[in-house]
């Protein structure tokens, strides 16, 4: 999986989250989660579940600590992918 199309699955499972329309046009790879996209804690960890649910990975909780951005997701993301599929 590209990361764009991670990119695009983040977006898709905010909006499913949140209820918004942000797409790629609008938003940057480092915008922060909670400053300029307004995701809370509970939201974050619902959007972590779902995109687990989604890529058929699993991320302990504690791999999610200090992961502001939308690119620090993306990277979790693409290294749990790459170990899964070793």
């Amino acid at each position: 999986m590209t990361t764009d199309n991670l990119f695009q699955a983040f977006l898709e499972t905010v909006n499913l989250i949140k209820k918004t329309a942000i797409s790629a046009d609008i938003v940057e790879l480092d915008f922060h989660l909670s400053g300029d996209l307004g995701i809370d804690s509970r939201e974050m960890l619902e959007i972590w579940y779902e995109l687990e649910k989604k890529l058929d990975i699993q991320i302990p909780d504690y791999e999610k600590r200090d992961i502001y951005t939308i690119e620090e997701v993306i990277a979790k993301l693409e290294s749990k992918i790459e170990a899964t599929a070793e």
